[in-house]
This record gives structure tokens, C-alpha cells and sequence, in this order.
């Protein structure tokens, strides 16, 4: 074979040629043949359009030339689709509106959302549905519609917020079920939930009404936390103090009648033995209070006149 560069007619044997087309192919294939697999990823791999297998994370092989092909799916990451936004979105009556909500008692409310989900059957998840995001975002509005729907305004917008979360969460995953996608739902977040701008001041006059009413009610039931154990410790002082008083008057009763039993029963066996001790054990107790001793004699008829000494002069 003969080719003319810059006048010159040079000669290319076939046999170089067709190595050289040989070469070429080979190296096409070998990289058509090689594919490799992220971390976060799973490849299905299809030959003619059917998958064969499924590939995990690293290097590996495949027919060259398209007969195979390799469809990466990211099954160890969580995706997130959000919904709403605090402004509405403009446009005419066909415009997507997605967070304005009709509420069970027939009110709107504004709300924002948004859903956190994870591939977790690529095979499902490729196939089964043609578009598996656009219906995922399909799916998630209606359910949260639904929801909405089903509840008064009030509770939306103040206690429910949390038990919607989870109630929207399972109807999604149960939805995605029945379709086939291969989608799990880790979660469903409120992101906002406001009254319209007409009746936004009535709205934040009645939460601030409502939040008083908790702060009343937890300082109420902080002090009967406060008062009542303390009210009842100091009653149970008191009938322990009172009990404890009857104790020791029932004792001394008990202990005073068993000493007046025995000093009669003394007296009985020998009186004047027990006379002159109950005299004895009188004077005892008397004589140290007594401050001034007077003694006269049995022997005179009358009591003389006598100096005070302590008060000086005098008779």
C-alpha cells in the first residue's frame, strides 16, 4: 500500500497495516472490557439490554464493543428532593403551587418539606419505573396532601408537626412499595409550616397565647413539684412528733400508775417503813429549795423578839 506525504510516495506494507488495526482493536476492546465501581455505588450490568449481574464496589470486566453496558446506581448515599419554598412560585393558573395546602377544617396553610431517601434496590430501582424521582416527588406530594387534608389547621401548625413527619414517612415508603422502586424512606422533614400572610398576625397572637399557657402550666406544676413533697414531709413530721409525744404520755402514765401500785403495795406489807421513806424522799426534794431555816423551841410558850442580822440594824 502506497501513501504520499509532502510529495513523497512512501510504501506501507498490508501485513504493518493490519497489525496496526489489530493493535487498534485491541486496545478498543480492552477499554470497552474494563469498568470500574465506586464506593457508593452498584453497577448492573446489561448485555443487550438484560441485566445479567450485579456489580459491588472496584475494577471489573465486561464484553466490549456495547454488547454490555454498565448502569451505576448510588445505593450508599442519601438523596434528598425538596418541596415548597416560602415564596410562592409565580405563574398562571397552571403553575405548580406545592406548598399551599387545604387543611381538614378548610383552611391553607404554607408548607415546606423536604424527603431524604436511599437507593436501596438498584435493579428496582432502574427498571420498575420509568422515571423513579419525578414519581417519587408525585408520590410525596399527594401523600402529603393527603395528610393535610385529613387534619385541622390548628393542629398543623402547632403540636402535629411530628406526628405528620412519621405518618407521611410510612405512607410514602408504602406507596413506594407497591410501585416497585426499590426506594427506601429514612426520612420526612417539615421544613415550615405558616399561615397565609392574611391571617399570619392572629396566627402568632394565638401561638404566643398558647406558649403562655404552657409556661403557666410548667411554672403551676413546677411549684406543686416544690410544695407538695415538701407539704407532705412536714406532715409526716408531724404525726411521726405527735405519735412520738403520745409514746412518751402513755409511758410516764404507765410508769407513774406502776410506781403508785408498788408504793401501795410497800405500805400495805409495812407502813411505817414506807411513811417515813415517802417522808424522807419528800423533805430530800423540798429542803434544797428552802433559803432560810427558822428553829425554835418546843420548850417556849411564844416567839421572842430578835435582832436581824442580815438587814442591819432593828429589831
Amino acid at each position: 500500500m502506497k501513501i504520499e506525504v509532502e510529495g513523497k510516495i512512501i510504501e506501507i506494507p498490508l501485513k504493518t497495516i493490519g497489525t496496526v488495526i489489530v493493535a487498534g482493536l485491541i486496545v478498543l476492546s480492552a477499554l470497552t472490557m474494563v469498568y470500574q465501581i465506586a464506593p457508593e455505588q452498584e453497577g448492573l450490568l446489561l448485555r443487550f439490554g438484560k441485566h445479567v449481574k450485579t456489580a459491588s464496589p472496584g475494577l471489573h470486566f465486561k464484553l466490549p464493543f456495547g454488547m454490555e453496558r454498565v448502569v451505576k446506581v448510588p445505593t450508599r448515599i442519601v438523596d434528598v428532593e425538596t418541596f415548597g419554598s416560602r415564596e410562592r412560585p409565580a405563574g398562571g393558573r397552571g403553575a405548580r403551587d406545592e406548598n399551599s395546602m387545604l387543611t381538614g377544617d378548610l383552611n391553607i396553610v404554607l408548607a415546606g418539606w423536604d424527603v431524604q431517601f436511599s437507593r436501596e434496590e438498584p435493579r428496582d430501582f432502574v427498571f420498575n419505573v420509568q422515571d423513579p424521582i419525578n414519581t417519587l416527588r408525585d408520590i410525596a406530594q399527594s401523600v402529603m396532601r393527603e395528610i393535610m387534608g385529613d387534619r385541622a389547621s390548628i393542629l398543623i401548625l402547632t403540636v402535629g408537626r411530628a406526628e405528620i413527619q412519621q405518618r407521611a414517612r410510612e405512607l410514602i415508603q408504602q406507596q413506594a412499595n407497591q410501585f416497585g422502586m426499590g426506594i427506601r424512606i429514612n426520612e420526612v422533614n417539615l421544613l415550615f409550616v405558616d399561615p397565609p400572610g392574611a391571617v399570619l398576625d392572629a396566627f402568632n397572637d394565638l401561638n404566643r397565647a398558647e406558649q403562655d399557657a404552657v409556661r403557666f402550666f410548667e411554672e403551676a406544676s413546677r411549684q406543686y413539684q416544690e410544695r407538695v413533697p415538701r407539704a407532705r414531709g412536714e406532715a409526716q413530721r408531724t404525726i411521726l412528733e405527735a405519735e412520738g409525744f403520745h409514746q412518751r404520755r402513755v409511758n410516764v402514765a404507765r410508769g407513774e400508775s406502776q410506781r403508785f401500785t408498788d408504793m401501795m403495795t410497800a405500805y400495805q406489807l409495812s407502813p411505817e417503813v414506807t411513811r417515813q421513806r415517802l417522808y424522807l424522799e419528800v423533805m430530800e426534794r423540798k429542803l434544797p429549795e428552802v433559803k432560810e431555816f427558822i428553829i425554835v423551841d418546843d420548850e417556849l410558850d411564844g416567839i421572842l423578839p430578835h435582832m436581824n442580822l442580815r438587814g442591819g440594824a432593828g429589831l
